[in-house]
C-alpha cells in the first residue's frame, strides 16, 4: 500500500494540482465553481499562505496525487460579528480530504500539525468556519476539541467554531508512528 504523505508544496506544479482538486472538490461539495470573493487564497495560494511567516499549505497526497488539503493563516476577519486578534489567532482553510481517502486519518492528521504548527508560531487559539451540511465536517471538528462560537443558520448551514491551543516546543519536530501509514515532512522553507 502506498504511503500517505503530508507536505507543503514547494513547485508550481504542486500548486496547480492542489488548485485543481481544491476546485474539485468544492463545485462536488457545494455544487458552485470559482467565485472571486469566496476563492482568491486558492489562486493565491502564495500570497496568503505560503509567504506571510505566520501561514502556512499542507496537502496530503498518495501515489502522486493530491488527496487532502489544509490552509493555516492568521485570522483576516473576514466574517462579520467575529473579532479575533490575528495575533493571537489562527484560523483553518481549504480543509478537505477526496472521498476515495476519507476515514484514514488523512483530515485527522493535516489538522493535528496545523495545529501543533499554529502553537508553536505563537497562535493561541484557532478559528474556522464549517457547514453541518458537508457530510460529517461538524462531527470532525467538535471530536477534536472545537466548539461552535456562532450558528449563521444560512442556507449553507455555516458554522463558526475555535479551540484554544496550548504551546508546544516540539510542535513540527513529531515523528510518525511506526504502524501509520501517513507521514509528513512540512519543509521549513524561508519565509520573506
Amino acid at each position: 500500500m502506498e504511503i500517505i504523505t503530508v507536505a507543503e508544496p514547494v513547485s508550481e506544479s504542486e500548486l496547480e494540482s492542489i488548485r485543481k482538486f481544491l476546485f474539485r472538490i468544492i463545485r462536488r461539495e457545494f455544487g458552485f465553481g470559482y467565485i472571486p470573493e469566496y476563492h482568491r487564497d486558492i489562486i493565491n495560494l502564495e500570497e496568503y499562505y505560503l509567504k506571510p511567516p505566520r501561514n502556512t499549505f499542507l496537502f496530503a497526497s498518495r501515489g502522486g496525487r493530491v488527496i487532502g488539503t489544509l490552509g493555516l493563516r492568521a485570522y483576516d476577519r473576514e466574517f462579520e460579528g467575529l473579532n479575533y486578534d490575528p495575533e493571537t489567532t489562527a484560523s483553518l482553510w481549504r480543509v478537505f480530504v477526496h472521498e476515495d481517502h476519507r476515514r484514514l486519518g488523512v483530515a485527522s492528521r493535516l489538522a493535528e500539525i496545523a495545529e501543533k504548527e499554529a502553537a508553536s508560531l505563537g497562535y493561541q487559539r484557532i478559528y474556522l468556519h464549517t457547514h453541518k451540511y458537508v457530510d460529517g465536517a461538524l462531527e470532525f471538528w467538535l471530536s477534536r476539541g472545537y466548539r461552535v462560537t456562532v450558528d449563521t443558520g444560512n442556507e449553507l448551514g455555516t458554522v463558526h467554531m475555535e479551540k484554544p491551543l496550548t504551546c508546544n516546543s516540539n510542535a513540527i519536530t513529531m515523528i510518525p508512528e511506526k504502524n501509520s501509514e501517513i507521514s509528513h515532512s512540512l519543509l521549513r522553507i524561508q519565509k520573506v
